[in-house]
């Protein structure tokens, strides 16, 4: 049986955010680039969590009600984070990422650096291939 690769299949140019960042600059970035959420990298380059949609709208309505800022990525983000590795299978993370109900998946590799990332539609467009090409071609 074949097998198609995190690496097959994730997006290699990922846009990613900072902890100290504050969230309305981190709203403009996903929204210029129509992504939902985004990777939060420290000044190593090392991944301490994920910023959502769902986290840049939380962030709104509590500044709202308490009329302050948004405040920082580091408040609002997700700490704890699904990651793959670049030779997972696809069919392992998309299992992971359905129970999980992850929103994008980090793709490390063996030193923990950020290499690429995978969202719904990678991991979608993947299946499809496998069931649509036929073994061996």
């Amino acid at each position: 049986m074949r097998s198609i690769t995190v690496a097959d299949c994730m997006t290699r140019r990922v846009v990613s955010l900072a902890p100290n960042m504050e969230v309305v600059e981190a709203i403009r970035i996903l929204l210029k680039h129509k992504i939902t959420a985004a990777p939060v990298l420290d000044s190593e380059h090392k991944l301490v969590g994920i910023l959502s949609e769902s986290d840049c709208l939380s962030a709104t309505l509590t500044s709202s009600y308490y009329s302050q800022d948004f405040g920082l990525v580091s408040e609002y983000m997700t700490a704890s984070v699904m990651s793959a590795g670049e030779d997972d299978s696809v069919l392992d993370v998309y299992e992971r990422f359905m129970k999980q109900r992850a929103v994008r998946v980090p793709v490390l590799d063996d030193q923990g650096r950020l290499v690429g990332i995978l969202s719904p539609k990678d991991l979608m467009r993947a299946v499809l291939e496998y069931y649509e090409k036929p073994a061996g071609k």
